[in-house]
């Protein structure tokens, strides 16, 4: 029997199934675990800071008269922020509004949804950039400082005075490969310094950063051999553990948290594409709960514009502004690599 050799495919059916799968990067974790600080009320967001005297004890001579007397906010400074519009805007035609679309059960409610995750990515980005502060001048818009120049930046506007900026021995600069735990304690021995306590902070950590921290501990074999890694777990969980998520040293303990919005930098924050870098997976950021927070002058939300005709349009917005209210008190990975 002769074989078909041509096939007529009028009338199949296309299968086209209810998925819809994006795959990118969204965890936000400084948007979502910055505390919430004083909703800013103006295009420039003030705090003060203040220091104590350097410690003193001379003695006194019995009898002797107070003669010398010391101005108690001498060193009282204002440092601040401006905030920085964010926005995401959307459009969707009549017809793809009509229209029965795979996966996507409601055409505008996705558009809205995505351009808010696309929104929390920038404002993410921003606060972890290294971005210095901008006024609106007419020409360029508002920027607030990122988290990469309030800690040990070359500030040029509303500088931070030195006696409150991040000391360099809080910075390290040495490259993810050669990282060891003598430079990542020389970086928390010095913010304990400054801050006279053990406490807990956070470490934001870029993924070739938060690598490097995992070999904490392990042993390096003779030439040609592997990295070897004790670990006692019970036989009964089938599984070894060889990552660290929280550390605890002589003047701190800290958390890592992966982070893929570390040092970024674009103009204006407008970038084509994601544009993580050999910089942004070896920056860390070494973070105080409590001296920091984020502001929002006005909070996410979404602004429906008028249809022309061609179909529902608008926009997610939001102003915010990063406070750090002391950035002697934190500390930065600064490699490159």
């Amino acid at each position: 029997m002769a074989e078909a050799t041509t096939y007529n495919i009028v009338g199949i059916r296309e299968d086209l199934t209810d998925y819809l799968t994006m795959l990118e990067p969204e965890d936000t974790p400084k948007l979502s675990s910055f505390s919430k600080s004083p909703r800013p009320t103006s295009f420039y967001q003030e705090w003060q800071v203040d220091n104590l005297a350097p410690v003193s004890f001379p003695g006194v001579l019995e009898g002797t008269d107070a003669s010398n007397f010391a101005n108690a906010a001498q060193n009282r400074a204002r440092i601040g922020n401006y905030v920085q519009k964010f926005w995401r805007t959307w459009a969707v035609s009549d017809i793809v509004e009509a229209a029965d679309v795979a996966g996507v059960a409601n055409e505008v409610a996705n558009a809205k949804s995505k351009k808010m995750r696309e929104l929390k990515r920038d404002i993410e980005s921003a606060i972890g950039s290294d971005n210095e502060m901008q006024a609106d001048n007419g020409s360029v818009p508002y920027l607030m400082r990122g988290l990469g120049m309030w800690i040990g930046g070359t500030q040029t506007v509303h500088a931070v005075p030195s006696l409150y900026t991040t000391p360099t021995s809080s910075q390290s600069t040495t490259v993810s490969t050669s990282l060891t735990e003598s430079n990542f304690n020389t970086v928390f021995q010095s913010i304990y310094e400054q801050n006279g306590g053990k406490r807990s902070y956070e470490l934001f950590a870029g993924p070739t950063l938060k690598r490097y921290i995992s070999l904490f501990q392990r042993v390096t074999g003779s030439s040609g051999t592997t990295q070897t890694y004790q670990v006692h777990q019970g036989a009964e969980e089938h599984r070894i553990d060889l990552h660290v998520d929280l550390y605890s040293g002589d003047f701190h303990t800290v958390t890592i948290i992966p982070d893929l919005f570390n040092g970024l930098v674009s103009a204006n924050n407008q970038a084509t594409t994601f544009p993580i870098t050999a910089q942004s997976r070896a920056r860390g950021y070494v973070i105080d709960p409590d001296l920091v927070g984020i502001g929002y002058m006005i909070g996410m939300e979404n602004m429906e514009l008028p249809d022309q005709g061609a179909g529902r349009r608008g926009l997610i917005k939001s102003v915010v502004t990063l406070m750090v209210k002391n950035p002697k008190g934190l500390g930065k990975f600064n490699a490159t690599s």
